[in-house]
């Protein structure tokens, strides 16, 4: 794939999943772990929720960095976009009132969130700031999987312990986002011809 293809991939990625982002927070149906602890920190310190997400974003990357991988261009800029999409839903629209309007949205977002995470996996212009983090600590020794799910349950924890955004939203992504992922991507595969070469699952 072109160069310029991957780069447009990884722009509308980062756009779409900022925005469904936004978008769960808005409807207050629950979230990813990465944003559980973004909602967590921002109801805590008064900041908005896409301006925690760049210091989260951060200091996964120095805490993958200080382990020995060093930050990627593009793993930098998707902690800036999805940021600034993040805030923009959430400047920018209202929060719904009623359960049918934000069981939609819920059910759009998610959709519109794994659209997101299938474009940057096909990018391959590197990973997010949570899978450098998982990445650099599978470079130490640890399983993958252990890895994985270590952060995942540090940052749901936290969040939570932070007051984030807890609920259905956040139990369909962890449970479904990987089957959806295992669905979506091998024809993908054979549509392009080539493996994609996914270095770890998202951690979302």
């Amino acid at each position: 794939m072109r160069l310029w293809l991957r780069i447009l991939l990884f722009v509308c990625g980062v756009m779409i999943g900022g925005a469904s982002v936004g978008a769960l927070l808005l409807v207050r149906l629950g979230v990813a772990p990465y944003d559980v602890l973004n909602s967590g920190i921002a109801k805590q310190s008064g900041l908005d929720v896409g301006t925690t997400s760049w210091i989260v974003g951060a200091a996964s990357i120095l805490g993958a960095w200080a382990l020995g991988r060093r930050p990627r261009p593009f793993s930098v800029a998707a902690v800036v976009g999805f940021g600034a999409m993040i805030n923009l839903m959430l400047n920018t629209f209202d929060e719904p009132q009623t359960l049918l309007s934000r069981s939609l949205i819920l059910g759009l977002a998610l959709i519109a969130l794994w659209v997101a995470i299938t474009l940057l996996l096909l990018a391959r212009l590197g990973a997010g700031p949570a899978e450098e983090l998982m990445l650099a600590i599978v470079e130490r020794g640890v399983h993958l999987r252990h890895a994985r799910w270590g952060i995942e349950a540090v940052l749901f924890t936290a969040g939570f312990a932070l007051g984030g955004q807890v609920g259905v939203g956040t139990v369909i992504l962890v449970l479904a986002t990987g089957p959806v992922l295992a669905w979506v991507l091998p024809p993908l595969e054979g549509w392009l011809h080539e493996p994609l070469h996914i270095e770890a699952p998202p951690v979302i």
